[in-house]
């Protein structure tokens, strides 16, 4: 609700709405509104909701970036106007205290991704991963690293990184014991890498796989698993 108040000649709407000054030249009024102003609240759950919306939008952005993957959520059947618009819908209520989780998925439901455990042991990053045979080389593994908890101050800052490794049916022998269905994976980081993960004291690894579906017509990627690493 608002309120006219006369100053100087001059009547204002004062409201939540905005102010509004009207003026009459001749017989003709006339009015020119000005946009009201708002602080940003500092409580502490308006802080985390703004980093949350930020770091889903930055994940969002990642993967919507990404054609295969945006090609999924663009034909997917969960409600929204675009891949991007429901990257944000349906990512945006997992993201907890300011920071992506290990609830954040890369892309919808698809067949089951197995990893038993992943990590960076010596330089090298170590997991093994299976689809029991649904997904057939050539295969992509996605992998998005979310590091936060920055080393050097305390302000909300984090970094998205992504990464891929890539199987074909002429390499598929080297990660895949003969008669199995999982790969192992044992990959040394590059040094690029390996100076962005010491400015960081944590990251949340995202892992999900798109390829060859074995039966026709199904669904040719996995679901999302995510494992929330201690740097430190």
């Amino acid at each position: 609700m608002g309120r006219l108040v006369s100053k100087r000649n001059k009547t204002h709407l004062s409201g939540p709405a905005g102010n509004v000054e009207f003026y009459t030249i001749g017989n003709i009024t006339y009015f020119k509104s000005y946009a009201k102003t708002h602080k940003k609240s500092r409580t502490k759950k308006a802080v985390t909701g703004r980093h949350n919306f930020k770091s889903v939008v930055n994940f969002a952005k990642g993967i919507n970036n990404i054609p295969v993957l945006k090609e999924i959520w663009s034909s997917s059947s969960l409600e929204g106007r675009n891949a991007y618009q429901k990257l944000i819908k349906y990512n945006m209520p997992l993201a907890y205290n300011g920071n992506l989780s290990i609830k954040n998925f890369v892309i919808p439901k698809g067949h089951k991704l197995y990893i038993p455990e992943f990590s960076f042991e010596n330089n090298f990053l170590n997991f093994t991963f299976d689809m029991c045979g649904l997904i057939k080389p050539p295969l992509t593994l996605h992998i998005f690293y979310y590091l936060y908890n920055f080393r050097k101050w305390r302000d909300f800052v984090f970094e998205i990184q992504y990464k891929t490794i890539k199987i074909t049916p002429d390499n598929m022998d080297e990660v895949r014991k003969k008669g199995e269905s999982k790969y192992l994976i044992k990959r040394k980081l590059e040094r690029n890498e390996i100076s962005d993960l010491s400015y960081w004291k944590d990251v949340v690894v995202f892992l999900a796989v798109t390829g060859t579906s074995s039966i026709a017509n199904r669904k040719y990627w996995t679901d999302t698993v995510a494992f929330d690493i201690p740097l430190i």
